[in-house]
């Protein structure tokens, strides 16, 4: 029977979310359907959910996380996670507010540090890369600029519950109905403050990145087997649509590296040409929401006349469009390939696409990784 409930704003989110309870042995189960699957509470473990409510208004994302969590109390589901974006991007305050209206009698403790990839907590302040998120280009970002560095007070407002800014050696959880916003610098806070959730007697409620997720994860009582290995891809499709400058040198260092890159027209000719291929698609001057929809129709055009066994995806908007254009709502994580990159696999139908299931996605937030990413997840899913 399930026993977590992972609420995650966008699809990335929601992959890499699954990928840490995956790499434990945990049975789980991401959809991008923005209904709660009562029929299939059953079958996993863990169930995660694409609620893709980064881009909707404040009360729209709220009221979606307050019936989902709600159904999830009336299917007797033990934990509810709301995974938000490591840079404080979305409608956070919004659906923290959804989740704990409803379980008004439960405290939440929300852990918004991802050491591991920059990101920091000081007396309630989010840092990336020892800067204020607010000092950072995720503060111009083209769909949500982030205004403000402070948690506390990022998560104050009209109904808010009380808010207690800790740190994790400090934490000291009670079963009043308050929000616990608790700092990190390291990795050892995180697993401090995931353990003190766990062994608590009256926690059921968590929030931040995939950082305290994947502590979580290790901790929590779970059915489990032996982890799934990671394929061997020969053959890869890197799509790029995120405009973040951090994923467009990722895409350029591997240009430069020697990496085939091809538009439409020249795969199309290439007769099955082997090797991981960057696909050449200009962005034009259009809405970030725009150029992911005509991007995914390339895609979708290029898997029905070419067997790829792998899609790479960079940027989260861009990886939702392309399952959409697919008809594809529901994967299997399997892993991480790095720190931040999850890979899953998705039935594919023969009738849409070329080629035999499963076929693997690759996903990676535009603003996360090395400037080798894909360098060196190439040499992990390939063996050299």
């Amino acid at each position: 029977m399930c026993r977590v409930l992972v609420l995650a704003d966008d699809l990335t989110g929601a992959l890499e979310a699954g990928a840490k309870f995956a790499a434990t042995g945990a049975s789980v189960h991401v959809t991008t359907k923005p209904e709660f699957p009562a029929d299939k509470v059953q079958e996993d473990a863990v169930l995660v959910i694409d609620t893709e409510t980064r881009h909707v208004m404040p009360e729209q994302a709220r009221r979606c996380v307050f019936d989902l969590s709600r159904a999830a109390q009336n299917a007797r589901i033990q934990y509810v996670y709301k995974k938000t974006d490591s840079t404080l991007r979305g409608n956070i305050a919004a659906e923290i507010r959804g989740l704990c209206d409803a379980f008004p009698t439960s405290p939440l403790l929300y852990v918004p540090a991802y050491p591991k990839m920059g990101r920091t907590v000081r007396a309630g302040i989010l840092y990336v890369d020892g800067l204020p998120v607010t000092d950072t280009s995720f503060a111009r970002d083209g769909l949500n600029p982030v205004g403000e560095s402070h948690i506390p007070r990022l998560l104050s407002g009209e109904g808010a519950r009380p808010i207690i800014s800790t740190i994790a050696g400090n934490l000291t959880l009670a079963p009043s109905a308050e929000i616990y916003v608790c700092d990190g610098e390291g990795d050892a806070d995180l697993e401090i403050a995931a353990r003190k959730f766990v062994q608590s007697a009256f926690f059921c409620l968590a929030a931040g990145p995939t950082g305290f997720v994947g502590y979580i994860a290790q901790l929590v009582t779970l059915p489990r087997t032996t982890p799934p290995s990671l394929p061997v891809l020969r053959r890869a499709l890197v799509v790029n649509g995120s405009r973040n400058n951090i994923s467009i040198g990722q895409i350029q260092h591997a240009s430069h590296q020697g990496w085939a890159t091809r538009n439409a027209d020249e795969l199309a000719k290439t007769n099955g040409e082997p090797g991981w291929v960057i696909l050449d698609q200009p962005v034009a001057n259009s809405s970030p929401v725009d150029f992911a929809r005509r991007l995914s129709r390339t895609v979708r055009s290029i898997l029905s006349r070419e067997e790829f066994k792998a899609v790479v995806v960079l940027g989260g908007d861009t990886a939702y469009a392309i399952l959409d254009e697919l008809g594809i709502t529901d994967l299997r994580p399997i892993g991480e390939v790095l720190e931040g990159v999850p890979i899953s696999a998705m039935t594919i139908d023969p009738a849409v696409l070329k080629g035999d299931s499963p076929l693997y996605l690759i996903s990676k937030a535009g603003g996360f990784g090395p400037v080798d990413v894909l360098c060196l997840i190439h040499a992990k899913l390939t063996r050299g």
